[in-house]
């Protein structure tokens, strides 16, 4: 949590001119890691939150994660940076829980599973792309009353 969160501070300050799509990307990265930080909390008793690393990282990835993504959307395109936010708190606690924690699909599943998160994938890509409305000038009939 404290790597992914000293790379996304120097993303949005040094490089003040970064697409807004980056920060949601982090913003993304940042909720998926809090997705993954509370997974893996063994027991919710006061004494052993205390002293658990993953309290710690769920901690500071939500606080992080919420800013950078407000960030973006200050800065730029909310579909784009909403977009990068959803592809980046998906992609990143799926392929966790797949390879680390154990998790996997239903038996027969699988293809559906592989289907479901590439359209949901593809969908935030595309929103990304196409999502914004462009800007229409009034016509004649508008303009002059």
């Amino acid at each position: 949590a404290v790597a992914l969160t000293a790379t996304a501070i120097i993303v949005a300050n040094v490089l003040k001119q970064v697409h807004p799509a980056v920060l949601g990307g982090l913003a993304g990265f940042l909720f998926g890691l809090f997705g993954i930080s509370v997974r893996v909390i063994p027991s919710l008793h006061l004494g052993r939150l205390v002293t658990d690393p993953a309290a710690y990282a769920a901690i500071i990835a939500s606080i992080t994660g919420f800013l950078f993504f407000a960030a973006a959307l200050q800065r730029g395109s909310v579909t784009a940076a909403t977009a990068a936010l959803v592809v980046g708190e998906t992609t990143v606690p799926a392929l966790v829980g797949l390879v680390s924690l154990g998790d996997s699909t239903r038996h027969g599943f699988a293809p559906v599973g592989v289907a479901g998160f590439l359209l949901a994938v593809g969908g935030a890509l595309a929103l990304s792309r196409y999502g914004e409305i462009g800007e229409q000038k009034p016509t004649e009939s508008l303009a002059n009353p």
